[in-house]
């Protein structure tokens, strides 16, 4: 049934694509030589003939952009992107081949028009058929019948995920081994049996198996059992201690997961490298006067150098210097290295008092981020003294390390720093490494302006 509807879909899709981009092609001619008045020179036929050239032709890189894969699998916006990107290589395709291989030269106007009707055609009429497919889900019809087996955590984070997004239009006919915990999700309860047994009387369209670790001979006795089984059946993997995410990879033919190592996204990388440097080094040059004034005000208030370094940890537990405007006065038993620093600290000068509320003391950063140690968007390192302590205490306090330290972060932007929850920091560290992008990025640097530097726990 499933490769049935897999089939019925990808039909129904290609023939979308189809419709929506030879009638572009129709609208682009009609506008450039009708509407514009310009001679078309009995091309009528030749555009006619190209137009079935531009449907196969994006109809090939819609396939290789996975263009044709279910909804629920990939979210509407990267759907929209890989639309705009497969048009423009079919049209850049389209002028290559028309180039080389026919006699007469292709209106330029025409292949613009088309292009951009091309784009908003196909994007209004795939949110149509989503939005239909979307309406016959919310009313009971072409829900996908799904089979539950086992009991492990993963299994409830599956369930919650699919009840919580009812466009993807699954449905729980029962749940197999659940030990009592399907009165909780709604979920009919039915007797373990041979898995053959289950599919021929139920008819899922996929069965789901999910076992804790401990309970792994259960799902070798399932697999042994599905040989004869043509219903797709999908093993989900106990990953009790996964915390920034996990990755399947193929490995010489020998499927690898890997756990707890963030994604390579090495052009985005670059991306980030290049903003930290292009930025800290424009806020250096314009900040210049504010420093200067800064350091005037701490060498008239205090004694002692303006700027002060300490040793952090950052990405992969290496350490560097962290530079800041000193902000505490110089005591000569050393004991500014000693313990965090609280309300009213007697050891903060007036100056740095108010640094530390603006958070003007951490500025001097910039020069960290400059020279590659830092950057503007991470977990905040911090001192070697106290990562030893914390992860001793906290498990996977060492993952916030996976990435680059940074001036300002997730945690920061939710009021999670100075004298608070190490592991609520922790909590928001996890999440922004498992969820970075550039954009993430943008958001925590906008969200750092708008909400200021000034924030109640930092003294």
């Amino acid at each position: 049934m499933l490769k049935r509807y897999r089939k019925s879909f990808h039909f129904q899709l290609l023939i979308i694509d189809a419709v929506a981009t030879f009638l572009s092609w129709i609208v682009a001619y009609y506008i450039r030589f009708e509407i514009l008045r310009e001679d078309d020179a009995d091309w009528a036929m030749t555009f006619l003939q190209l137009g079935f050239l531009a449907v196969v032709l994006n109809w090939f890189f819609f396939h290789v952009n996975r263009l044709y894969q279910p909804f629920r699998i990939q979210p509407w916006y990267r759907e929209v992107l890989s639309i705009f990107m497969a048009i423009l290589q079919g049209t850049v395709a389209i002028v290559v081949l028309y180039y080389f291989f026919a006699p007469l030269r292709i209106s330029r106007g025409h292949i613009l028009l088309y292009l951009v009707i091309c784009e908003i055609m196909v994007v209004l009429f795939r949110i149509a058929y989503r939005n239909h497919l979307y309406a016959m889900y919310w009313k009971g019809k072409l829900l996908h019948p799904i089979l539950l087996i086992g009991n492990g955590p993963q299994m409830e984070r599956y369930i919650q995920t699919v009840k919580s997004s009812p466009d993807l239009g699954y449905r729980f006919i029962g749940w197999v081994d659940a030990r009592g915990k399907e009165a909780e999700y709604e979920i009919p309860s039915l007797p373990e049996d041979e898995l053959e047994n289950l599919i021929e009387r139920y008819h899922p369209e996929l069965v789901v198996i999910g076992y804790s670790h401990m309970d792994v001979e259960k799902i070798g006795k399932l697999l042994q059992s599905s040989y004869n089984v043509v219903t797709p059946l999908v093993v989900l993997p106990d990953l009790s201690y996964d915390f920034i995410g996990s990755t399947v990879e193929d490995f010489m033919g020998i499927p690898l997961i890997k756990i707890n190592q963030p994604q390579e996204r090495f052009f985005a990388g670059l991306v980030k490298r290049f903003i930290d440097i292009v930025v800290s080094l424009i806020g250096l040059i314009l900040l210049s006067p504010m420093f200067l004034i800064i350091a005037i005000l701490i060498k008239l208030t205090s004694k002692g150098p303006v700027f002060y370094k300490q040793e952090r940890m950052t990405m992969d537990g290496d350490r560097f210097y962290m530079v800041k405007f000193r902000t505490m006065k110089v005591l000569s038993d050393g004991s500014n290295e000693k313990g965090w620093t609280v309300k009213d600290d007697p050891r903060v000068t007036k100056i740095g008092a108010f640094l530390r509320r603006t958070s003007l003391d951490e500025f001097p950063q910039l020069w960290n981020v400059l020279k590659g140690e830092m950057s503007l968007v991470g977990p905040r390192p911090e001192r070697p003294i106290y990562v030893e302590q914390f992860k001793a205490k906290i498990p996977a306090y060492m993952l916030r390390h996976r990435v680059k330290g940074g001036i300002t972060g997730w945690a920061q932007v939710n009021g999670w720093r100075g004298d608070t929850s190490i592991e609520k920091r922790l909590e928001y560290d996890l999440y922004y490494i498992r969820n970075w992008s550039l954009w993430f990025d943008l958001k925590i640097l906008f969200l750092t302006f708008i909400k200021g530097f000034v924030n109640k726990n930092a003294y």
